[in-house]
Protein backbone atom coordinates (compact mmCIF):
# COMPACT_ATOMS: atom_id res chain seq x y z
CA UNK A 1 0.00 0.00 0.00
CA UNK A 2 2.93 2.32 0.68
CA UNK A 3 4.04 1.85 -2.91
CA UNK A 4 0.57 2.90 -4.07
CA UNK A 5 0.94 6.22 -2.27
CA UNK A 6 4.18 6.89 -4.11
CA UNK A 7 3.02 6.02 -7.60
CA UNK A 8 0.16 7.12 -9.76
CA UNK A 9 -0.72 3.68 -11.12
CA UNK A 10 -3.52 1.51 -9.77
CA UNK A 11 -2.13 -1.56 -8.03
CA UNK A 12 -3.85 -4.95 -8.13
CA UNK A 13 -4.45 -4.73 -4.40
CA UNK A 14 -6.13 -1.34 -4.56
CA UNK A 15 -8.12 -2.34 -7.63
CA UNK A 16 -9.54 -5.23 -5.61
CA UNK A 17 -10.45 -2.90 -2.76
CA UNK A 18 -12.15 -0.48 -5.14
CA UNK A 19 -14.01 -3.35 -6.78
CA UNK A 20 -15.17 -4.62 -3.39
CA UNK A 21 -16.35 -1.15 -2.41
CA UNK A 22 -18.34 -0.76 -5.64
CA UNK A 23 -19.90 -4.19 -5.14
CA UNK A 24 -20.92 -3.38 -1.56
CA UNK A 25 -22.51 -0.11 -2.64
CA UNK A 26 -24.21 -1.20 -5.86
CA UNK A 27 -23.93 -4.97 -6.30
CA UNK A 28 -21.97 -4.37 -9.52
CA UNK A 29 -19.02 -6.68 -10.11
CA UNK A 30 -15.93 -5.56 -12.02
CA UNK A 31 -13.76 -8.37 -13.36
CA UNK A 32 -9.97 -8.28 -13.10
CA UNK A 33 -9.62 -7.77 -16.83
CA UNK A 34 -11.40 -4.42 -16.46
CA UNK A 35 -8.66 -2.93 -14.29
CA UNK A 36 -7.40 -0.80 -17.18
CA UNK A 37 -10.92 0.59 -17.68
CA UNK A 38 -11.26 1.51 -14.00
CA UNK A 39 -7.85 3.18 -14.04
CA UNK A 40 -8.73 5.10 -17.19
CA UNK A 41 -12.10 6.32 -15.92
CA UNK A 42 -10.79 7.39 -12.53
CA UNK A 43 -8.13 9.53 -14.19
CA UNK A 44 -10.65 12.36 -14.13
CA UNK A 45 -10.01 12.52 -10.35
CA UNK A 46 -6.32 11.51 -10.17
CA UNK A 47 -3.24 13.30 -11.46
CA UNK A 48 -0.82 16.17 -10.88
CA UNK A 49 -3.44 18.76 -11.76
CA UNK A 50 -6.43 16.89 -10.27
CA UNK A 51 -8.01 16.82 -6.82
CA UNK A 52 -6.18 13.63 -5.80
CA UNK A 53 -2.51 12.87 -6.34
CA UNK A 54 -2.99 9.09 -6.31
CA UNK A 55 -5.64 6.39 -6.54
CA UNK A 56 -4.89 5.59 -2.92
CA UNK A 57 -5.73 9.16 -1.87
CA UNK A 58 -8.97 8.96 -3.86
CA UNK A 59 -9.99 5.70 -2.22
CA UNK A 60 -9.23 7.00 1.27
CA UNK A 61 -11.36 10.08 0.62
CA UNK A 62 -14.09 7.87 -0.77
CA UNK A 63 -14.24 5.80 2.43
CA UNK A 64 -14.30 8.95 4.55
CA UNK A 65 -16.82 10.85 2.43
CA UNK A 66 -19.35 12.09 5.04
CA UNK A 67 -22.08 13.36 2.68
CA UNK A 68 -21.73 10.80 -0.07
CA UNK A 69 -21.03 13.36 -2.79
CA UNK A 70 -17.75 11.74 -3.84
CA UNK A 71 -19.44 8.33 -3.78
CA UNK A 72 -22.05 9.57 -6.24
CA UNK A 73 -19.36 10.92 -8.57
CA UNK A 74 -17.42 7.67 -8.23
CA UNK A 75 -20.43 5.49 -9.14
CA UNK A 76 -21.35 7.76 -12.03
CA UNK A 77 -17.81 7.50 -13.32
CA UNK A 78 -17.62 3.70 -13.26
CA UNK A 79 -21.07 2.84 -14.60
CA UNK A 80 -21.54 2.88 -18.37
CA UNK A 81 -24.30 5.14 -19.67
CA UNK A 82 -24.54 4.51 -23.40
CA UNK A 83 -27.88 4.54 -25.17
CA UNK A 84 -29.83 6.13 -28.01
CA UNK A 85 -33.43 6.41 -29.18
CA UNK A 86 -35.03 3.14 -30.29
CA UNK A 87 -31.84 1.18 -29.76
CA UNK A 88 -32.48 -2.43 -30.88
CA UNK A 89 -35.69 -1.71 -32.88
CA UNK A 90 -36.87 -5.33 -32.56
CA UNK A 91 -37.56 -4.74 -28.87
CA UNK A 92 -39.75 -1.75 -29.56
CA UNK A 93 -41.60 -3.66 -32.27
CA UNK A 94 -42.28 -6.30 -29.64
CA UNK A 95 -43.50 -3.66 -27.18
CA UNK A 96 -45.81 -2.26 -29.88
CA UNK A 97 -47.09 -5.78 -30.56
CA UNK A 98 -47.76 -6.37 -26.86
CA UNK A 99 -49.65 -3.09 -26.49
CA UNK A 100 -51.67 -3.64 -29.67
CA UNK A 101 -52.53 -7.26 -28.81
CA UNK A 102 -53.01 -7.17 -25.05
CA UNK A 103 -52.98 -3.54 -23.91
CA UNK A 104 -56.67 -2.74 -24.28
CA UNK A 105 -57.66 -5.67 -22.09
CA UNK A 106 -55.32 -4.70 -19.26
CA UNK A 107 -56.81 -2.74 -16.32
CA UNK A 108 -53.58 -0.78 -16.22
CA UNK A 109 -50.21 -0.80 -17.99
CA UNK A 110 -46.89 -0.53 -16.20
CA UNK A 111 -43.57 -0.53 -18.02
CA UNK A 112 -40.08 -0.27 -16.55
CA UNK A 113 -36.90 1.01 -18.16
CA UNK A 114 -34.29 -0.24 -15.69
CA UNK A 115 -30.88 1.30 -16.14
CA UNK A 116 -32.51 4.06 -18.18
CA UNK A 117 -29.33 6.14 -18.44
CA UNK A 118 -30.01 9.52 -20.07
CA UNK A 119 -33.64 8.71 -20.86
CA UNK A 120 -33.68 7.74 -24.53
CA UNK A 121 -34.97 4.23 -23.84
CA UNK A 122 -37.81 5.37 -21.57
CA UNK A 123 -38.91 8.10 -23.95
CA UNK A 124 -38.79 5.60 -26.83
CA UNK A 125 -41.13 3.38 -24.80
CA UNK A 126 -43.44 6.34 -24.23
CA UNK A 127 -43.48 7.21 -27.94
CA UNK A 128 -44.30 3.57 -28.70
CA UNK A 129 -47.26 3.78 -26.30
CA UNK A 130 -48.53 6.95 -27.91
CA UNK A 131 -48.15 5.49 -31.40
CA UNK A 132 -50.36 2.59 -30.27
CA UNK A 133 -53.02 4.98 -29.01
CA UNK A 134 -52.27 4.79 -25.28
CA UNK A 135 -52.00 7.95 -23.20
CA UNK A 136 -52.93 9.23 -19.76
CA UNK A 137 -56.22 10.40 -21.23
CA UNK A 138 -57.50 6.91 -22.03
CA UNK A 139 -55.48 4.50 -19.88
CA UNK A 140 -53.89 4.09 -16.47
CA UNK A 141 -50.41 3.88 -17.92
CA UNK A 142 -47.03 4.66 -16.36
CA UNK A 143 -43.41 4.09 -17.31
CA UNK A 144 -40.84 3.86 -14.52
CA UNK A 145 -37.37 4.92 -15.63
CA UNK A 146 -34.70 4.13 -13.06
CA UNK A 147 -30.94 4.34 -12.78
CA UNK A 148 -28.32 4.27 -10.06
CA UNK A 149 -26.68 7.43 -11.42
CA UNK A 150 -28.08 10.77 -10.28
CA UNK A 151 -26.11 12.53 -12.98
CA UNK A 152 -27.75 10.76 -15.91
CA UNK A 153 -31.18 10.95 -14.27
CA UNK A 154 -30.87 14.74 -14.12
CA UNK A 155 -30.15 14.80 -17.86
CA UNK A 156 -32.96 12.34 -18.55
CA UNK A 157 -35.51 14.40 -16.63
CA UNK A 158 -34.61 17.51 -18.61
CA UNK A 159 -35.65 15.76 -21.83
CA UNK A 160 -33.29 17.93 -23.84
CA UNK A 161 -31.05 16.45 -26.56
CA UNK A 162 -28.71 18.24 -28.93
CA UNK A 163 -29.49 17.57 -32.58
CA UNK A 164 -26.03 16.09 -33.15
CA UNK A 165 -26.74 13.45 -30.48
CA UNK A 166 -30.00 12.21 -32.00
CA UNK A 167 -29.44 12.97 -35.67
CA UNK A 168 -30.37 9.92 -37.70
CA UNK A 169 -31.92 8.07 -34.75
CA UNK A 170 -35.50 9.27 -35.14
CA UNK A 171 -37.81 9.58 -38.11
CA UNK A 172 -38.72 13.13 -39.06
CA UNK A 173 -42.36 12.40 -38.27
CA UNK A 174 -41.39 11.44 -34.70
CA UNK A 175 -39.25 14.56 -34.30
CA UNK A 176 -42.11 16.80 -35.41
CA UNK A 177 -44.76 14.98 -33.40
CA UNK A 178 -42.97 14.37 -30.12
CA UNK A 179 -40.21 17.01 -29.85
CA UNK A 180 -39.85 20.78 -29.86
CA UNK A 181 -36.81 22.21 -31.66
CA UNK A 182 -34.94 25.26 -30.45
CA UNK A 183 -32.93 26.68 -33.38
CA UNK A 184 -30.83 28.86 -31.07
CA UNK A 185 -29.19 26.02 -29.15
CA UNK A 186 -30.01 23.35 -31.77
CA UNK A 187 -31.64 21.14 -29.16
CA UNK A 188 -34.75 18.98 -29.26
CA UNK A 189 -36.95 18.91 -26.14
CA UNK A 190 -39.34 16.05 -25.46
CA UNK A 191 -42.95 17.23 -25.56
CA UNK A 192 -45.14 17.08 -22.46
CA UNK A 193 -47.36 14.31 -23.85
CA UNK A 194 -44.31 12.04 -23.87
CA UNK A 195 -42.82 13.24 -20.58
CA UNK A 196 -46.13 12.79 -18.77
CA UNK A 197 -45.92 9.01 -19.20
CA UNK A 198 -42.47 8.70 -17.60
CA UNK A 199 -41.42 8.89 -13.96
CA UNK A 200 -37.68 9.00 -13.27
CA UNK A 201 -36.33 7.53 -10.07
CA UNK A 202 -32.95 6.74 -8.54
CA UNK A 203 -33.01 3.02 -7.84
CA UNK A 204 -30.53 0.29 -6.94
CA UNK A 205 -31.45 -3.20 -8.16
CA UNK A 206 -29.89 -4.65 -5.02
CA UNK A 207 -32.56 -2.95 -2.91
CA UNK A 208 -36.04 -4.36 -2.29
CA UNK A 209 -38.67 -3.79 -4.98
CA UNK A 210 -41.44 -1.76 -3.28
CA UNK A 211 -43.87 -1.64 -6.22
CA UNK A 212 -47.62 -1.64 -5.64
CA UNK A 213 -48.58 -2.78 -9.13
CA UNK A 214 -47.00 -5.43 -11.32
CA UNK A 215 -45.31 -4.63 -14.61
CA UNK A 216 -46.34 -5.73 -18.09
CA UNK A 217 -42.90 -5.39 -19.67
CA UNK A 218 -39.50 -4.69 -18.10
CA UNK A 219 -36.53 -3.55 -20.16
CA UNK A 220 -33.34 -4.64 -18.36
CA UNK A 221 -31.00 -4.29 -21.29
CA UNK A 222 -27.23 -4.40 -20.82
CA UNK A 223 -27.54 -4.14 -17.04
CA UNK A 224 -27.03 -7.67 -15.73
CA UNK A 225 -23.55 -7.79 -17.28
CA UNK A 226 -22.31 -5.80 -14.29
CA UNK A 227 -23.44 -8.40 -11.73
CA UNK A 228 -22.10 -11.73 -10.57
CA UNK A 229 -24.15 -14.88 -11.21
CA UNK A 230 -25.59 -15.02 -7.65
CA UNK A 231 -26.59 -11.36 -7.87
CA UNK A 232 -28.14 -11.89 -11.30
CA UNK A 233 -30.23 -14.72 -9.89
CA UNK A 234 -31.44 -12.59 -6.97
CA UNK A 235 -32.39 -9.75 -9.31
CA UNK A 236 -34.21 -12.08 -11.70
CA UNK A 237 -36.17 -13.59 -8.80
CA UNK A 238 -37.29 -10.14 -7.71
CA UNK A 239 -38.19 -9.20 -11.28
CA UNK A 240 -40.25 -12.38 -11.59
CA UNK A 241 -42.23 -11.34 -8.53
CA UNK A 242 -43.08 -7.88 -9.87
CA UNK A 243 -44.13 -9.01 -13.37
CA UNK A 244 -47.68 -9.80 -14.36
CA UNK A 245 -48.52 -13.32 -15.52
CA UNK A 246 -47.94 -13.33 -18.41
CA UNK A 247 -45.32 -10.61 -18.40
CA UNK A 248 -42.14 -10.00 -20.32
CA UNK A 249 -38.48 -9.30 -19.52
CA UNK A 250 -36.31 -7.80 -22.27
CA UNK A 251 -32.52 -8.09 -22.13
CA UNK A 252 -29.88 -6.77 -24.53
CA UNK A 253 -29.46 -8.64 -27.80
CA UNK A 254 -25.91 -9.67 -26.89
CA UNK A 255 -26.89 -10.94 -23.43
CA UNK A 256 -27.59 -14.48 -22.33
CA UNK A 257 -28.84 -16.17 -19.16
CA UNK A 258 -26.90 -19.36 -19.83
CA UNK A 259 -25.59 -20.62 -16.50
CA UNK A 260 -28.03 -18.42 -14.56
CA UNK A 261 -30.96 -20.03 -12.76
CA UNK A 262 -34.34 -18.44 -13.51
CA UNK A 263 -37.99 -19.34 -14.12
CA UNK A 264 -38.53 -17.48 -17.40
CA UNK A 265 -39.45 -19.04 -20.71
CA UNK A 266 -37.05 -17.96 -23.44
CA UNK A 267 -38.74 -16.57 -26.54
CA UNK A 268 -36.41 -14.90 -29.05
CA UNK A 269 -34.37 -11.73 -29.48
CA UNK A 270 -33.47 -11.74 -25.76
CA UNK A 271 -37.14 -11.61 -24.74
CA UNK A 272 -38.28 -13.74 -21.81
CA UNK A 273 -41.82 -14.56 -20.73
CA UNK A 274 -43.19 -15.14 -17.23
CA UNK A 275 -45.66 -17.99 -17.16
CA UNK A 276 -47.29 -19.96 -14.38
CA UNK A 277 -44.77 -22.24 -12.69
Amino acid sequence: MIGEMRTLGLSDELFQQISTYLFQETGITINKNKKYLVEYRLQKFVGPDKKFTSYYALFQALKEDPRGELKTLFINCLTTNYTFFFREPVHFRFLAYYLHTYGKNQPYIRLWSSGCSSGEEAYSMAITCLEQGFSNANKDIRILASDISKQVLTKAQSGVYHYSAIRGELEDTYLRRYFLFNPQNKCFTVRDQVRSLVTFREFNLMDSFPFEKQFDVIFLRNVLIYFSVPEKERILTKIWDVLKTPGYLVLGLSESLVGVRHHFTVLQNSIYRKEEK
